[in-house]
């Protein structure tokens, strides 16, 4: 396959003082804390930044403007390997730092094909819903159960990225987990046993300490055990006494009510509050109002709607299902075409990009206009949008993009801007 290259450019004219380097790490980026710019009152932070490979981290790294303007500039030299190694900040480097990514973005091709190359006025950049996909439906699963590893060969041969919550006093060392995480599906935070808020009730065992350890010791285990960072979290019971705390430590948190309506692109719908449909005991793909009819109403309705299932055997536990039919209701949404099926964080982080580039106001620079940007925390790195245009070349870091005639660009997110030029 041949490799897009893009690049994360430093405004040589911009001095960055000095941050602490990134932390060591995996999956190729770590970002360092916050140094001081003295210019337009940015500030730089440190660290190194590659793809899938070991990152040395150099002098340098993101470079977030203020007033006077954006800059940005990914620190590191990226090579071979699979960790990430931190180092010092310092100047942002010039010239840029070259970051290769394969793919680029990785998520499956927009069904609409053929779609010739924007030739009107140059500008009116604008990210598209869903990717190019009529809707999107995340499959996720709880609790850590023994009966989603005993399927999940039956699972995984679907081709539809899945995200767990693991209550990891229950997934302790089992390396299938790490097996999950390497074939692409997500691992997410449940806490360590299940606990309400209050501490009252723990399904999993204990003790409860306080919602703040429960979060952070499960976040802190399946990093240790399983190699990968926790983005997203299922509060238990969604109880709402999790949701002020996940505002500090997730992108996003599920919750367990549902609600039919979905989620709307660039809608006031809370990150950490977001509502699924539930399998009901015995639910199966076909009935009504069953795993198949959630899919066809996202592409209806042009939404995103969460499902969540537990155990995967009709073995008297909480809303029992079979494993079969589940795999044949991610077998029907692959099937339709046109419904983005992917994990929490995928669709998630698109979700939160979109409704942030969509409220950016381009500023002009001679003739090209800029669209800057800066990612909530706890974002993931190497994430992408899907944007088109009303015509112009589209560019980052002096690079211009490659138009997908599937109908759109590929923006890169961590590098902070877009430029559109006559």
């Amino acid at each position: 396959m041949l490799a897009t290259l893009y690049v994360a450019c430093a405004d040589p004219a911009k001095k960055v003082n000095k941050g602490s380097g990134g932390a060591p790490g995996s999956a190729g980026m770590e970002v360092g804390d916050a140094g001081q710019s003295e210019t337009g009152g940015s500030h730089a932070m440190g660290g190194s930044h590659a793809t899938g490979g070991m990152s040395d981290a150099g002098e340098g790294g993101m470079a977030e403007g203020g007033e006077a303007g954006a800059s940005e500039a990914t620190g590191g030299k990226g090579g071979s390997g699979g960790a990430a190694q931190g180092g010092s900040g310092g100047m942002a480097p010039d010239p840029c730092t070259l970051t290769t990514v394969g793919g680029p973005s990785r998520i499956p091709p927009a069904p609409t094909t053929g779609v010739p190359k924007p030739a009107g006025a140059v500008g009116n950049l604008m990210v598209i819903n869903w990717a190019g996909f009529k809707g999107a439906i995340s499959y996720t699963f709880d609790d850590a159960l023994q009966t989603q590893l005993a399927h999940y060969n039956e699972l995984n041969a679907v081709g539809v990225p899945m995200t767990f919550y693991l209550v990891c006093s229950k997934a302790l060392n089992d390396q299938a987990w790490t097996k999950a995480a390497t074939d692409g599906h997500e691992l997410g935070n449940h806490t360590m046993h299940h606990c309400t808020a209050d501490g009252k009730t723990c399904d999993f065992g204990g003790p409860f300490v306080d919602v703040a350890t429960e979060l952070d010791a499960c976040t802190a285990q399946i990093k240790a055990n399983f190699g990968v960072d926790a983005y997203t979290l299922a509060a238990p019971r969604g109880d709402g006494g999790y949701t002020e705390p996940a505002t500090s430590r997730f992108l996003l948190n599920r919750g367990v009510y549902d609600d039919p309506a979905g989620v709307v692109p660039n809608s006031a719908a809370n990150p950490w509050t977001l509502p699924c449909h539930i399998a009901a005991m015995g639910e199966t793909a076909e009935m009504a109002n069953g795993y198949n009819s959630v899919s066809d109403d996202v592409r209806v309705k042009g939404t995103w709607r969460i499902i969540l299932s537990h155990s995967l055997e009709m073995d008297g536990t909480y809303n029992p299902v079979l494993a079969s039919e589940v795999v044949k209701a991610m077998t029907y949404t692959k099937s339709l075409g046109d419904v983005w099926a992917d994990t929490m964080l995928k669709v998630g982080s698109y979700w939160r990009a979109q409704k942030l580039i969509s409220g950016v106001q381009p500023k002009s620079v001679g003739s090209d206009n800029v669209y800057s940007w800066t990612l909530p925390a706890h974002f993931p790195p190497g994430q992408y949008v899907r944007a088109k245009v009303s015509g112009g070349k589209v560019k980052q870091c002096g690079i211009e993009l490659t138009w997908d005639d599937h109908g759109y660009y590929e923006i890169n997110l961590d590098a902070g801007s877009v430029t559109v030029s006559p």
